[in-house]
């Protein structure tokens, strides 16, 4: 008998990861933080639970949690634009990318207890950069397409602005990673010897 895609306990973690990504989320817990540079662009910790659900339990979770997640911010806050979730899950995607393709380069093996060191290594600085990289790039090449748009698609901002926004916007999924990943990686590492499959470390 073939085993499952996805067994039971996978799919109750992405159902209580993305539920965590909701409750998270400003309507429900506003924490959150409008970029100095670009106000209309609000930091938050709501992804970070995703990235938690990817780095323990691995990607097919992951991607049904996003999915999860995405159906939820349509219907409890769906932005600006009603196609904003959309792009949103586009983005943890990126983002799950870089992760995932780094997983299969390299294997994370925690060798030491201390959690300050760990966050200081190779490790952290692959997982940091990766995701950073893919995120940015797909996200800029995204925001390119219907940005100019008019709405619910985009924003119809014309093309001389074009560039200025996606520059914004590119600081902004760069540094979003910055918080997420690592905060993410630390719970993930924490709860590593509670749990009996961890897919990020070896």
């Amino acid at each position: 008998m073939s085993k499952p895609l996805l067994d039971r306990r996978s799919l109750t973690a992405s159902i209580l990861f993305a539920s965590l990504g909701v409750v998270l989320h400003p309507p429900f817990f506003p924490l959150v933080f409008p970029a100095p540079y670009a106000p209309f662009l609000i930091y938050s910790i709501w992804e970070i639970p995703l990235y938690i659900c990817l780095l323990l339990f691995g990607p097919l979770t992951a991607m049904i949690a996003g999915v999860i997640n995405f159906i939820s911010l349509l219907v409890f806050f769906p932005g600006q634009l009603f196609t904003g979730p959309l792009y949103n899950l586009i983005a943890i995607y990126g983002s799950y990318l870089g992760i995932i393709l780094i997983k299969k380069r390299k294997k994370f093996v925690l060798d030491t207890s201390k959690a300050t060191k760990d966050i200081f290594s190779i490790n952290m600085l692959l997982i940091i950069l990766s995701p950073m990289i893919f995120r940015t790039v797909i996200m800029t090449v995204v925001n390119f397409i219907v940005l100019p748009q008019p709405p619910p698609i985009g924003f119809s901002i014309p093309m001389e602005g074009i560039p200025s926004v996606l520059g914004l916007i590119a600081i902004f999924n760069s540094t979003t990673i910055l918080y997420s990943i690592p905060l993410a990686y630390l719970v993930a590492r924490s709860v590593k010897s509670a749990i009996d499959r961890t897919w990020i470390f070896e």
